[in-house]
């Protein structure tokens, strides 16, 4: 016992002499020593030796310092096994034992504002709620119990965490006086921690006090406030949570964007505050895109969450995985707008590094685990457009790239394998189930798609009524169920009750329209088709079709939400004519489609009307229809490369964006005024069946249906009766053939073999289409008929039928030696978007303005009125000869033309011409927009740097306009997804004023448009009717090559 207490009273001297000295000289390597020898004394110290606790207390001593000089964080957990040991050591009211845990509860306070080991933390909430119940310093160790909380909840995400963080909020808040310059920042974590137990709970009804507290938090937080930032970004936060889960109202999402703008701009780069900022205004600029399709917010919200990301740093894991998720989900959704590859590629990398920051014992993991599963699935099928009537994979990287998918699979199963009890479940689930449903679509294994029902079944079960995730889940299941074949009766009412549920939630206006086209298609699978019911879905979804592309967005972005639901007019006429009602699917056709078309027509037509009843809204309208009009064209320079840097355009379309909107209020605003007169109440409506039978053309209009099940053409006669006629011919097979006329070689030069292609197609066409509708009609003629007494007939396909070359079908040349076995041998055809379009004419055309009329601005052997603009040499295009020649030719023709070419045509100079002429023929090369009709375009001589675009075009406004011809590649055709809406250069010569217009379906050699143009034009002042002389022109290079149709089936004539 005397060599022990020797032994050890020696080792503790010399500890305490060690202690001393760094002390005195602040040495932490002296420090590190005396830890070591006071750790030796302890080692060789009995249990009971009465002075164990005062070398525990020296020890104590020792690592407190050696975090406090050094922030040696692993010198805490070592100090907590002390303070322990000292406990066990002395009695309950031993001074010294309230000192010891006195300085350990301000070292936890410390260590709680710096890096800190994760196992510290469950130590730390113990000795912080202890400190916290000594009334003497209670305010003081609520802030590290605040601290100790905060993080115990990012780990756990514990509602009742929560609920005491909560409570302990409100204390801190009621003990400061209300000018107390913290009230504010304490406020602003309050409403952030209700957001959050209302969204844990699920009780959105609870959002609003988050919202109010929120606000209060900024009201004491005012400008130059060094918490001013991080209190608007936690209100804009509140502000989004209130929008996705409560109210879905546009007025909220918007503030919380400006809130979130508030946030940024009070927090400059390097402000620690501004990652925050800029995160909550990317997530609030990706739901303003998903709720109204504006690209122009989807790319804003990537800067700004990719500035996040760069903000923060490395220093804060947890964080950066959370931006890092959000900023994954924005590049998912460019990559689906824009197709853009390095868009996807990016969301992957950025998923897999969240999911790396996460640790596997975090709840976290779950999430940002399903959306790398999302990000992997799109880049294995390289989507990026989901239209319901294709399914959902409609162009991919390759065949589908299957190893990326099945790791998909596997990771969206690891997603749904950590998530318990938390109410995105039923997400996970269902993003498991889209991920086994596309392994099927792919490889045919019935077992994914056995798992893609069981998981979408399972999250509609695992989500709470009117949630996003519910809603998402009932999608899953119906198109998981509606792979099965043949579906079974009972698969078909649980697809019917899924598809009820979804038309009845609080969803956007996009879901609500899909959801409506999922009933209408299911209810018509079924055996027999349930029409009644399909009809009535049907009809629901196409009035609520202009809420997807509101005044409110640019141009492209309509188009987009509109390209979404392509399909949906031919469907519900096709429901409609299932239950005999040919005049009813007329309107609905009629009101699905054309949109667009329809808007910028009725902006120019029945003004007189309008002018007779109220003179000065008639001026408004027009002041905003042309405000709006240049607000679209400028919508435009954001989806096309130009000397700007893309930051320099987004930031111009932010304040084009707000100023579109404004205008778009104003103008619902003046037509709700227009329509409260009388005899008003139908401005700028969808037609009536009674408008729709009121045509000024004399001869039928036939449209030509492709719906799922059935293909039918709708003939409305002269006398305004509207009939049905089934063709032999489906869906499949009309989408078969449209492709077909795409995918030939798009070179002039075709080949022999591409042209007896191109021959079988129009057989094909006669003899399913063309030569029923004829007979039906009572036109078809035993002998050819001349173009001087030829009948007119007018074709409007509708979706995928409306690039087919309906006039020129028939059997061609040798196959028909008598004649008379083609369209062009019985009827003279002209082509309308809708019945509504010819009906006024293409534009400006009132009812009492035959549209039909002969042609103005023609005498007896001139062309008055006339613009030639000519481009033989298009910098960064192929030379085109015959357009010099063309040009030349009408020179010799006009009395006095005006010539635009090389150099002088510019977009500038067309704009400024085309108002002051009454034909304008173009002869250049043209440029379709897949992605966006509205940037389909002529190219001119300074194309690179300022196009010509249909949307400019379709802006012009050319009084009396009368006859726009395009010798020009490709005008009179649109992408199959955007058929509906015919958007295409010749519809923007229309909309501009030109009651006829000339185009093409596909390229035309050279030669042969300067020869149908050279004939058109010499024989147009004699028969003024443009539709005749181009039937003449087009008939005699036929009979010179029958056998060649690329030369002379491409042009068709727009009008009346």
């Amino acid at each position: 016992m005397n060599d022990g207490f020797q032994k050890h009273h020696q080792l503790a001297r010399r500890a305490l002499w060690e202690l001393q000295r760094a002390v005195k000289r602040r040495n932490l390597k002296k420090l590190a020593a005396a830890r070591d020898a006071f750790a030796d004394v302890l080692d060789v110290m009995s249990p009971a030796h009465p002075d164990r606790p005062a070398c525990l207390g020296n020890l104590s001593t020792a690592l407190r310092l050696q975090y406090e000089w050094g922030r040696d964080a692993s010198a805490v957990e070592r100090l907590v096994e002390v303070d322990e040991s000292i406990r066990w050591s002395l009695e309950p009211d031993h001074p010294q034992r309230a000192l010891h845990r006195h300085n350990l509860r301000n070292v936890m306070a410390q260590l709680m504002t710096g890096p800190r080991p994760p196992g510290l933390l469950a130590q730390a909430v113990p000795l912080a709620r202890e400190a916290a119940t000594d009334p003497a310093e209670r305010t003081l160790y609520l802030e590290a119990l605040a601290l100790c909380l905060d993080e115990l909840f990012e780990r756990t995400e514990d509602a009742d965490v929560m609920v005491e963080l909560i409570a302990l909020d409100r204390e801190r808040v009621a003990a400061r006086r209300p000018e107390d310059p913290e009230v504010g920042p304490i406020l602003a974590d309050l409403g952030a921690g209700l957001r959050t137990l209302a969204l844990l709970r699920g009780r959105p009804e609870d959002l609003p006090e988050a919202v109010d507290v929120g606000r209060q938090a900024v009201e004491k937080c005012p400008d130059r406030h060094e918490n001013r930032a991080s209190c608007l970004a936690l209100l804009a936060n509140s502000l989004h949570a209130r929008f996705i889960q409560l109210d879905r109202s546009m007025e909220t999402l918007r503030e919380s964007v400006a809130v979130a703008r508030q946030a940024v701009a009070a927090a400059p780069p390097g402000h620690p505050d501004r990652p925050a900022a800029l995160n909550g205004l990317g997530i609030g600029l990706r739901s303003v895109f998903e709720e109204a399709r504006e690209l122009d917010a989807l790319h804003e919200a990537a800067q700004a969450l990719e500035e996040a990301v760069t903000e923060l740093g490395l220093d804060e894991p947890a964080r950066r995985a959370r931006y890092l998720g959000n900023l994954s989900a924005v590049h998912q959704e460019l990559f689906k707008r824009t197709g853009e590859m390095r868009a996807i590629l990016a969301a992957v990398e950025a998923s897999r590094e969240a999911v790396r920051l996460s640790p596997h014992d975090t709840p976290q993991r779950a999430g940002r685990l399903s959306d790398l599963g999302n990000a992997l699935h799109i880049l294995s099928t390289g989507l990026y457009f989901a239209a319901p009537g294709d399914g959902e994979v409609l162009t991919t990287t390759g065949a589908g790239d299957l190893p990326y998918l099945r790791e998909a699979v596997e990771v969206a199963r690891a997603a749904v394998a950590g998530t318990h009890d938390d109410p995105d479940l039923g997400g996970r689930l269902s993003n498991l189930s889209v991920a086994t449903r596309t392994l099927y679509e792919l490889t045919g294994d019935s077992a994914a798609l056995d798992e893609a029902v069981r998981a979408a079944r399972a999250g509609v079960a695992a989500s709470t009524a009117d949630t996003t995730n519910r809603a998402t889940a009932l999608m899953a299941l119906v198109r998981a169920l509606a792979q099965r074949r043949p579906a079974t009766p009972d698969a078909l009412r649980e697809m019917q009750e899924c598809c009820k549920d979804l038309a009845t939630a609080t969803t956007t206006p996009r879901t609500r329209v899909i959801a409506h086209l999922l009933l209408g298609r299911t209810a018509m699978s079924a055996h027999p088709p349930e029409a009644a019911t399909a009809l009535a879905a049907y009809e629901r979804a196409v009035a609520w079709l202009p809420e997807i592309a509101p005044r409110q967005l640019l141009r492209p972005d309509r188009e987009y939400g509109l390209a979404e639901l392509a399909g949906l007019p031919a469907e519900a006429a096709s429901a409609a004519l299932h239950l005999g009602r040919p005049e009813h699917a007329l309107v609905l056709l009629e009101h699905a489609r054309g949109l667009l078309l329809r808007e910028g027509m009725s902006g120019r037509d029945d003004l007189a009307e309008v002018r007779r009843a109220d003179p000065e809204a008639a001026e408004e309208l027009v002041r905003l229809r042309d405000l709006l009009n240049a607000s679209d064209q400028g919508g435009a320079d954001l989806y096309r490369s130009d000397a700007d840097p893309v930051p320099v355009r987004r930031a111009r379309h932010g304040t084009r964006t707000h100023r579109h909107g404004e205008l778009a209020l104003q103008w619902e605003q003046l037509l709700d005024r227009i329509r409260s007169r009388p005899g008003l109440e139908g401005f700028l409506l969808p037609p009536t069946i009674e408008s729709l039978r009121s045509r000024p053309v004399d001869g039928p209009v036939v449209l030509v249906n492709p719906g799922p099940s059935r293909c039918d053409a709708l003939l409305l006669t002269p006398d305004g009766g509207v009939r049905a006629l089934r063709l032999d011919c489906d869906h499949a097979e009309l989408r078969e053939r449209a492709r077909a006329f795409r995918r030939l070689p798009r070179s002039t030069g075709r080949a022999a073999s591409d042209e007896a292609e191109l021959l079988g197609h129009l057989a094909w066409l006669w003899d399913r289409i063309g030569r029923p509708v004829l007979s039906e009609l009572g036109l078809l003629s035993p002998v050819r008929l001349p173009a001087e007494s030829a009948p007119r007939i007018w074709w409007c396909p509708i979706g995928v039928a409306a690039s087919l070359p309906l006039h020129a079908a028939g059997r061609h040349g040798a196959d028909d030696p008598a004649g008379v076995c083609a369209v062009m041998d019985h009827v003279v055809s002209s082509y309308t978007s809708t019945v509504h379009a010819l009906r006024r004419g293409g534009t400006g055309v009132t009812d009492d303005h035959k549209a039909s009329r002969p042609l103005e601005g023609l005498s007896d052997r001139s062309l008055d009125g006339l613009l030639v603009v000519e481009m033989s040499e298009t910098p960064g295009a192929g030379p085109l000869p015959g357009a010099r020649l063309e040009a030349e030719r009408l020179t010799e023709l006009a009395a006095h033309p005006t010539v635009l070419s090389g150099r002088a045509a510019t977009r500038e100079a067309v704009l400024r011409e085309l108002p002051g002429h009454a034909i304008a023929h173009f002869a250049c090369h043209a440029v379709t927009d897949p992605r966006s009709p509205s940037l389909d375009r002529l190219l001119l001589h300074d194309h690179g740097s300022a196009p010509l675009t249909a949307v400019e075009l379709s802006s012009v406004h050319v009084p009396h306009g009368t006859l726009a011809y395009l010798s020009a590649c490709e005008t009179a055709t649109s992408d199959e997804r955007l058929a509906d809406e015919a958007i295409h250069i010749a519809t923007a010569f229309q909309l501009a004023g030109y009651r006829h217009v000339i185009g093409t379906l596909w390229p035309v050699a050279d030669s042969a448009a300067g020869r149908i143009a050279d004939d058109f034009y010499t024989g147009l002042p004699s028969s003024l009717d443009a539709a005749r002389t181009l039937h003449r022109a087009v008939l005699d290079l036929r009979e010179d090559a029958p056998a060649r149709p690329s030369r002379w089936a491409a042009h068709i004539h727009f009008g009346g």
